[in-house]
């Protein structure tokens, strides 16, 4: 009996583990996107905030000018969540919040985001 209550505790920690670290951060957690080669100027940042009753994700790129007029698409983990078209001042932006009632993907370390074309990538990093 001692084992078998030693083992249940053993896997609701280890599953606390996993699941609340990017609950309890309630910080902002931000990192830069790093350029592809085909745009070797763009610059890139993404930001994602959890709370207890919400999560937001944003994601910017610049410096995009040769993209005007274009859309470009976003991605976590290789799933695309949204797309937006790059600005005249050569800026695309996507923002995500839970509270909109919009879906927004767990984000935790080791998360890739990534903006590509429909053709080649243009920024990506990992949380």
């Amino acid at each position: 009996m001692k084992r078998s209550v030693s083992a249940l505790l053993l896997a609701a920690f280890v599953a606390l583990a996993v699941a609340v670290p990017v609950v309890l951060a309630g910080g902002k957690t931000q990192i830069a996107l790093r350029p592809a080669k085909a745009y070797p100027r763009a610059k890139g940042s993404a930001q994602y905030q959890a709370q207890t009753s919400q999560r937001e994700l944003q994601v910017e790129v610049e410096h995009l000018r040769a993209l005007r007029g274009k859309r470009v698409f976003f991605y976590v983990n290789g799933t695309q969540i949204g797309a937006a078209r790059v600005t005249g001042l050569g800026k695309a932006e996507l923002s995500r919040n839970t509270e909109l009632g919009q879906r927004v993907p767990l984000v935790s370390s080791g998360t890739k985001v990534a903006v590509r074309t429909s053709r080649a990538a243009v920024v990506s990093g990992s949380f």
